[in-house]
């Protein structure tokens, strides 16, 4: 009887390399266009893919400023492959935590501010165990002052799923994919875990790489736009890849390394204003290379690709607006010399590069050299030769980095949209001069969820301010838990405050009430209603998870008590 013959082994897909989406140049080198920038899709080959010494200067260069630039949560990789016994996954499942916990408190918060943060949550949870057992109110609480309070509840969630679903000594995923399964993790948090912790070559893609990777690739383009958004993800995968020696080698100390690099570049070199001479990876940068192509003397000519082959990423480049940075020393001299009329400078934008690619002003400077000496330019002789090297001056480099500024494309920011509210104080006087407040909880879910709040309501639109008065009396009145008395005294309108989330610029008039406890009946009158309500004492507030605004609001409070009882 013959054999069942076997089916062939399938090869998973994990270790087939990304494909870009463009065509491979023949030969990857830079490839400069003029300023009308006609090129084919080919343009946007990484270049860092065939530049192994590029790569390498990158890596080494992070390797130097890891040690200038302490952080706690970069540590040492844990090859989790030679670990034994359950003390190894504890110390993985404990690394993969700490860069979990400092990936969610970076997102849109500086390192510095971040730094006691973490270390003062990982020393009353040091393990994803202890948070997830945690109650909720502290982990806010923990939180309070970093904003952004939707993270920390996320982060909670994520992490009773993970013990509950998981268990075992390491209950976190090495994989990109089963990362994010979880709450709160996102494409981004997933790959920076996956890669730093457990040394896998996922891919990572925020707002600095967006810039890196925008400038390396002489991408123009809206960060926001999902076409070019999707290309860079290929690109930042098939980059890592690369670094790491993937499929040959899955798992190493590259991968973290080389995302955190790139990070690093993007948020201390490669910024809006970006130190172009100082940039490790400069020799694979497109948007570089165009910029060096505007201090040449001779006519730029292009080769207009075939329409099947030209980019569709690419937006109109419109250099009208560039300035030059603030370090500028036509700027600086001009500010210093305060008596002297300032001159008009026609170096300060590069508009008069567009139309033709000649130079119709004064020269920013002399030929560019583009022959991998990326921080030296050529000087012409009287033949037209470039017989000599000169370093770049300080001018030109504010000129090169004035024209990388303008990756990726600066799209307008939408106005954001306007509210106002009344937020009621409500204060409750008790036997012996001692306070109560009243404060509610949002609900778990939305702008703010689960923090605690003076009540408050949303005004009309369009409302006169007489309208705030009796907004705000009815809805106290409405408070009202019953048949019991709760004559909340109106007093007076303690002032206004405004302040602004990254999508609401909120308006909040507050105004003050009393209310006398009849101590005979009961303490405090009884709370009700769809949030919950507590009264809290007025030396026990300060511990409260309030939200930002809610601590200015009390801080007016506390400003209008402490003036009233000065003799």
């Amino acid at each position: 009887m013959p054999t069942r013959r076997k089916n062939a082994p399938v090869v998973p897909i994990l270790d087939v390399l990304p494909s870009l989406g463009i065509p491979e140049p023949k030969k990857p080198k830079i490839n400069v266009v003029p300023l009308a920038r006609v090129h084919a899709a080919s343009y946007h080959w990484p270049l860092l893919l065939n530049d192994d010494e590029a790569c390498r200067s990158l890596l080494k260069w992070f390797e130097d400023v890891q040690e200038e630039r302490q952080m706690p949560w970069r540590k040492k990789w844990i090859d989790y492959e030679g670990l034994e016994g359950g003390e190894g996954k504890k110390a993985l499942a404990r690394r993969a935590y700490e860069v979990w916990v400092s990936e969610i408190m970076l997102q849109q918060t500086r390192v510095s501010t971040v730094i006691p943060y973490f270390n003062k949550w990982i020393s009353k949870w040091p393990t994803i165990q202890d948070l997830a057992i945690a109650d909720h109110d502290e982990v806010l609480s923990a939180w309070k002052g970093l904003g952004y309070y939707s993270r920390a509840t996320r982060l909670h969630q994520g992490a009773r799923a993970m013990v509950e679903r998981n268990g075992g000594a390491c209950p976190i995923p090495s994989g990109a994919e089963q990362l994010q399964q979880f709450p709160g993790i996102g494409k981004y948090t997933a790959g920076a875990i996956s890669s730093i912790a457990f040394g896998e070559a996922e891919p990572v893609l925020d707002g600095n790489l967006v810039r890196v990777l925008s400038r390396q690739l002489g991408l123009y383009v809206d960060r926001e736009d999902k076409k070019s958004n999707d290309f860079l993800w290929r690109v930042a995968d098939r980059l890592v890849k690369n670094a790491s020696g993937f499929p040959k080698i899955k798992r190493s100390m590259v991968p973290g390394q080389w995302n955190q690099a790139l990070m690093e570049l993007g948020s201390t070199l490669c910024t809006p204003r970006p130190r172009c001479d100082q940039c490790p990876i400069r020799r694979t940068c497109q948007a570089y290379a165009e910029a060096k192509k505007l201090l040449q003397e001779e006519r730029v000519t292009s080769n207009v690709p075939d329409i099947e082959d030209a980019c569709s990423y690419c937006e109109q480049l419109n250099p009208e607006d560039v300035d030059l940075p603030d370090n500028d020393p036509i700027n600086n001299e001009a500010r210093t010399a305060k008596k002297r009329k300032r001159e008009v400078k026609t170096v300060r934008t590069m508009s008069h590069y567009f139309a033709t690619g000649m130079p119709r002003g004064p020269r920013l400077g002399p030929s560019a050299s583009t022959d991998g000496r990326e921080n030296e330019i050529a000087v012409l002789g009287t033949n037209g030769s470039s017989k000599r090297k000169t370093p770049i001056s300080q001018t030109q480099s504010t000129s090169l980095s004035a024209y990388c500024s303008l990756f990726p494309k600066k799209v307008a920011k939408k106005r954001v949209a306007e509210e106002e509210c009344v937020v009621c104080i409500v204060e409750l006087r008790l036997d012996g001069g001692r306070s109560k407040w009243l404060i509610e909880q949002r609900p778990a879910k939305g702008l703010l969820a689960s923090l605690w709040q003076f009540p408050q309501c949303t005004l009309p639109k369009q409302h006169m301010p007489s309208i705030r008065k009796a907004s705000a009396k009815q809805f106290v009145a409405g408070l009202n838990p019953g048949n019991e008395d709760f004559s909340a005294r109106y007093l007076c309108e303690l002032g206004s405050l405004t302040h602004v989330f990254s999508h609401l610029k909120l308006t909040m008039h507050v105004h003050s009430f009393k209310v006398d406890a009849d101590t005979s009946l009961r303490p405090e009158p009884a709370l009700s209603g769809p949030l919950a309500r507590k009264w809290v004492d007025t030396e026990a507030m300060d511990q409260e998870t309030l939200s930002t605004g809610m601590r200015r609001c009390w801080a007016l409070i506390r400003d209008s008590l402490s003036h009233s009882t000065t003799p």
